[in-house]
């Protein structure tokens, strides 16, 4: 059984480009601390109705329990990356689903595998969930979501677009 924690980013721009199925069938069970909940929740849209919909069905929400480690991390992250790393070492998560590069650098450094939302579009491209990346990630653009154009032309490359 695969376990994954997610982290606010993905969860929002997932849920505002209505793709938030990705991370239901990417794993058994996905966990969201309650800070990544709770900073979903700070500037409602439609993505916060997907979001809220999805912890009532298939998305977990969970405590963290080691909130020392959580206020150390504080220091370098923000309370949900801080929390969504904790949670997946402390439930042993098969992958955490985060976006921001220094929270990644830092979850790898602590033994994690992690994946962002740019990993899980070119996955579903792969196996044929979805038609182009090129137009998933144009849209994610239009969203607001920053990525570098080196991950865009090797994202790309590698779908076959």
């Amino acid at each position: 059984m695969t376990t994954w924690v997610v982290d606010t980013n993905p969860l929002i721009f997932l849920g505002k480009l209505g793709r938030l199925d990705l991370l239901k069938q990417s794993a058994d069970v996905v966990h969201a601390p309650q800070a990544v909940l709770d900073e979903t929740r700070a500037k409602p849209d439609d993505a916060t109705q997907a979001i809220e919909d999805a912890a009532r069905s298939w998305l977990s929400v969970q405590a963290v329990g080691n909130q020392s480690a959580v206020e150390i991390l504080l220091s370098d992250l923000d309370r949900g990356e801080a929390e969504a790393i904790v949670l997946a070492r402390e439930i042993g998560a098969d992958r955490l689903v985060m976006d921001d590069l220094d929270a990644r650098r830092f979850a790898r450094r602590v033994g994690l595998e992690v994946v962002g939302t740019m990993g899980l579009l070119l996955a579903a491209r792969l196996r044929g969930e979805i038609p182009s990346i090129r137009e998933e990630i144009e849209r994610l653009q239009k969203l607001g979501f920053r990525v570098s154009p080196s991950l865009v032309e090797a994202m790309l490359r590698e779908a076959g677009e």
